[in-house]
């Protein structure tokens, strides 16, 4: 959710790191699209990137599949970067760990 001056957000992007040794399942990223104020989406080897409308005070929540596609020793967590295009100064920083880790996701606010 948006914690911010104004009302609602400009346009945001949210920055997932992939953890060590695990990819973005193509398909299940390009399915958030048209959900959730998600208008698109972009993949690399290690980011999954995806763009947002806008944001409110109102949470939201979406998920996306990850697949192991090598085993890491000592998997340490990985960063979610959620920050207003135009206004980059906006930006909240989280982690989470891996799918089955004991740890599980941690949530920040925007």
């Amino acid at each position: 959710s948006y914690t911010g001056k104004r009302p609602v957000s400009n346009m945001v992007i949210v920055d997932v790191k992939m953890l060590s040794g695990f990819i973005p399942v193509k398909t299940s990223v390009r399915n958030l699209e048209g959900h959730n104020h998600i208008h698109r989406t972009e993949l690399s080897t290690n980011h999954v990137l995806l763009y947002m409308e806008q944001v409110s005070n109102v949470t939201q929540s979406f998920s996306f599949s990850v697949e192991q596609d090598f085993p890491v020793q000592s998997l340490k967590p990985a960063l979610v970067k959620v920050y207003d295009y135009y206004e980059t100064d906006e930006f909240a920083i989280a982690e989470y760990s891996a799918p089955c880790s004991k740890g599980g996701a941690e949530q920040s606010n925007v």
